[in-house]
């Protein structure tokens, strides 16, 4: 009689199933089920199998991309609200990044999800700060701020979708 470890036998189970362990192996795994309850219940599959990493690959894809839309509307607040002040230039960088967040989230849809996405805060912020009777942009200029930030990001949209293109993988 062979005596082996209970991980041991959990280790030989599947070749032992499978037809493909030695003689030695399946009769060692035999005897080894006989006096082990749990080492049975794994041999006869009454032991569910492991869990299924798809379930937590799907939860963690959610949750990056519930990150990325809530980095997406700050990055599209915080350059709005540069507009008025002396950091308006910063969204030459700040705007093509929100692109490439856009194209994460939304893949080739970024190219008319994000500049609408733009389109809606700007106007809520200038429809807000009118109410709230604080400095607000007119309508021609708010619009024309909107064109210039929705080009950048649609250049950073178009170069994160081309940078996808060439980094992917082939099968």
């Amino acid at each position: 009689m062979i005596k082996i470890s209970c991980e041991m036998c959990m280790d030989l189970i599947p070749l032992v199933r499978d037809g493909i362990a030695s003689p030695d192996s399946c009769q060692a795994v035999r005897q080894h089920i006989e006096t082990c309850p749990q080492c049975r219940e794994l041999f006869d599959g009454t032991v569910p199998p492991a869990a299924d990493n798809q379930q937590a690959l799907e939860q963690l894809r959610r949750k990056a991309q519930l990150f990325s839309a809530m980095l997406l509307m700050f990055g599209i607040l915080f350059g709005l609200g540069l507009t008025s002040s002396s950091g308006l230039f910063y969204n030459i960088i700040i705007m093509p990044l929100i692109g490439a967040v856009g194209y994460f989230i939304f893949h080739w849809k970024a190219l008319y999800l994000v500049p609408g996405l733009l389109l809606g805060t700007h106007l809520l912020t200038n429809a807000l700060g009118l109410i709230r009777g604080v400095e607000h942009l007119d309508l021609p200029s708010l619009l024309l701020w909107n064109v210039l930030y929705c080009i950048f990001a649609l250049i950073g949209t178009i170069i994160a979708g081309l940078l996808h293109f060439a980094l992917r993988k082939e099968p």
